[in-house]
């Protein structure tokens, strides 16, 4: 991988984690699916970045909000 800039990184997985939390509020059938997308993406960028120890707790919490707020959506 090339070079990365850890302050543009860490500006990206902001973002994607902003995106995810936008998708989820917008709801849809497919909006778990979507934001659960959009947060893994943040999550490998923030491992292949080496900045996972920094993003992982904030980026499973709400990977793990999606488990629980997706199974009770379906029953």
């Amino acid at each position: 991988m090339a070079q990365v800039d850890p302050d543009q990184a860490a500006e990206r997985i902001k973002k994607l984690i902003i995106v995810g939390d936008n998708r989820l509020k917008q709801g849809g059938d497919d909006k778990f699916a979507k934001a659960r997308g959009t947060f893994e993406q943040a999550l490998r960028l923030a491992e292949d970045v080496g900045q996972g120890d920094r993003f992982r707790p904030f980026i499973q919490a709400r990977l793990d909000s999606i488990e629980r707020l997706s199974s009770g959506a379906d029953g």
